[in-house]
């Protein structure tokens, strides 16, 4: 285990929190007999955090599993000095037919310094212009 959380520091992973309930596992259905257990987790890097500062995480009722399904609501704000409220992205099929399109795309992965997240959202407002 200690391994495992040096992965993460490594990595600049922490762990999202999380809402009731408190445990993501279970055994035994009779009260002499349960067993619960937080096994399951997620985790995030600061860029991750910085873009989604308002997410929550909540541990769904399992059925089938004995593991509770993660549910991780991203709070539907992106902050970071771009916008204020979520907006939703949509693929232009004629774009891949456009050349300028092309270089566009080109030129926000080659010469930005930026993350991931942040050039795509820049490509996405510069393809929405």
């Amino acid at each position: 285990m200690a391994a495992f959380r040096d992965v993460l520091d490594d990595c600049e992973l922490s762990d999202l929190g999380f809402s009731d309930p408190w445990y993501t596992w279970e055994r035994g259905r009779l009260p002499e007999n349960n067993v619960r257990e937080r096994l399951d987790s997620s985790a995030a890097n600061p860029s991750w955090w910085s873009l989604f500062p308002g997410h929550s995480v909540s541990h769904q009722t399992h059925t089938i599993s004995d593991h509770c399904p993660l549910l991780i609501d991203s709070g539907g704000h992106i902050f970071q000095g771009h916008m204020s409220s979520y907006a939703s992205f949509k693929f232009d099929a004629n774009w891949i037919l456009d050349s300028k399109v092309e270089q566009l795309i080109k030129s926000h992965f080659d010469s930005s310094n930026e993350d991931v997240p942040n050039r795509l959202f820049s490509l996405g407002l510069s393809l929405a212009n």
